[in-house]
């Protein structure tokens, strides 16, 4: 297929040229698992509706997309910037032909992409390729080197020093043999990074300073996801893919992006720890006795990508678990667990890989429990717990479990006195024993909850233990974070 693209002002209208027949307008975004409905910023079509994201179509056609969002998983048209992820506009007929985009732009604007320049237009052999190439383009496009084989695209400022530090760290295990294009743009609103096969695209906010781990994360991918994967995590653009291997896929490249940021010298050892133990602090929640990474793996589509104020009771997030669960086996192994991607390449079919390989990789370098993602996530906390000395540094003082934002309750802990109390996310505390004193000791709190007043009794409890502290000394921490480091994580549960 062949489209023509015209981008205006909040609008982007294409001309489509292909065979007459059904096109399909894909839902959701590969490596971001929520069905996001893309089709929904269709406004205009010349042809037939068949279901909700499917039209029969002439071989020519014209639609218009309304394009205004910022987050770099869909597409934003401007006055003086165009971003294009190609799932969020373009649909597909054949997957396995050759797919096409021209763009209609003023002479002075610049354009970024990793498509196949042919003539005036941008091409790919497929349309997986084709969808894995996002398209940005400005009249204040910058196109910043960082070295030979990598290029940053960008209509705002960024720290090419700590880019080069994290690329150059993590291309001595990825080993790359084709150029490399990261999207860059700060915005109001913090939407983080989405992996593609030769590039990325990072959105973040102007206050967010500290970069390297995410840059390096997203980087990460172009081994873990785009080259190597799960066997059963294949292409569907329509409907929901299901594996037990997402902890794996992003909690494994979490962990690397942490430690390739350290041994680069783009963070300190400290902010590499204390970045571990955030994710530790996230298994001390219920959610982690009750849900494995396995489990958590297969219900992103409806709990990760979909959190509510009740998350961390309910489910654990597979990002975290797996990063907390790389580095018990990095600390334990024999050698570098960076070496398992070697294993990976080596005996994988085509980059497909099963649990029961990953697994034989990583015994091969002396760690026999990663049977621990199939087993309710705690597990990993209590194994670290015990083996690396890891405290609970709050465990048995008094609390509440209630998390609060100003006066506002935002979570309540299952089991807690305040759950016990009857408190509900988003009660507001409007007074604690007739004043604007804050909780301590037994309280009576005076509520407002949907509009209604409401008294209850308060009175603290054991607190099971959120606040993470550790030091890691000899040959563990040389191999982790290149010597002895120590941190803490203090919980705002109260």
């Amino acid at each position: 297929m062949f489209f023509q693209v015209t981008p205006r002002s909040r609008y982007i209208e294409v001309i489509a040229k292909g065979r007459e027949g059904v096109v399909v307008f894909p839902t959701y975004v590969p490596g971001s698992y929520l069905i996001r409905e893309l089709e929904r910023n269709l406004v205009e079509i010349e042809g037939v509706r068949i279901s909700k994201n499917k039209f029969y179509v002439k071989g020519t056609f014209r639609y218009l997309v309304y394009a205004s969002s910022k987050d770099q998983r869909e597409a934003i048209s401007t006055d003086d910037y165009l971003f294009i992820n190609p799932p969020a506009v373009f649909p597909f007929s054949e997957v396995n032909e050759k797919y096409c985009v021209k763009l209609s732009l003023p002479s002075s604007w610049k354009v970024a992409t990793t498509l196949r320049q042919e003539g005036d237009a941008f091409c790919a052999d497929n349309y997986h390729d084709f969808a894995d190439s996002p398209i940005e383009a400005s009249p204040n496009l910058k196109l910043i080197e960082v070295d030979d084989m990598h290029v940053i695209s960008t209509i705002d400022d960024v720290d090419v020093e700590i880019v080069r530090k994290v690329v150059g760290e993590a291309d001595k295990v990825i080993q790359p043999s084709r150029k490399y294009v990261f999207h860059f743009r700060r915005s109001d609103k913090n939407f983080g990074g989405i992996e593609h096969r030769d590039s990325s695209a990072i959105v973040v906010p102007w206050n967010r300073e500290e970069l390297a781990i995410l840059f390096a994360h997203e980087y990460f991918h172009r081994l873990n996801v785009k080259e190597l994967y799960p066997a059963d995590l294949r292409h569907n653009y329509e409907r929901e893919v299901y594996t037990d291997l997402l902890w794996f896929s992003e909690g494994f490249t979490d962990y690397f992006a942490v430690k390739v940021a350290v041994r680069s010298g783009a963070i300190e050892r400290k902010k590499g720890l204390e970045r571990v133990l955030s994710a530790l602090h996230s298994l001390t929640f219920p959610g982690a006795k009750r849900v494995s990474l396995a489990e958590s793996s297969r219900t992103a589509w409806i709990k990760y990508y979909r959190q509510d104020e009740n998350f961390l009771n309910s489910s654990v997030s597979y990002y975290d678990g797996g990063l907390a669960l790389a580095f018990y086996a990095d600390a334990k192994a024999q050698r570098g667990i960076e070496e398992c991607f070697k294993t990976l390449r080596e005996r994988s079919r085509g980059g497909a890989f099963t649990f029961d390989l990953l697994d034989k990789a990583m015994r091969e370098l002396g760690f026999e429990e990663l049977e621990l993602a199939y087993k309710p996530a705690r597990e990993i906390l209590e194994a670290i717990r015990e083996e690396l000395g890891l405290e609970v540094v709050d465990e048995g003082k008094e609390y509440y479990g209630l998390v609060l934002e100003g006066n506002r309750v935002k979570f309540v802990e299952d089991g807690s006195p305040a759950d016990r109390a009857g408190l509900l996310p988003d009660d507001q505390i409007v007074a604690v024993n007739g004043t604007s004193a804050p909780l301590r000791g037994e309280a009576e709190v005076l509520l407002l909850r949907e509009g209604r007043v409401k008294r209850t009794k308060l009175s603290p409890g054991r607190n099971p233990g959120h606040s993470l502290r550790l030091k890691l000394t000899g040959k563990v921490a040389e191999k982790v974070f290149m010597g002895e480091v120590e941190g803490e994580y203090k919980s705002n549960v109260i």
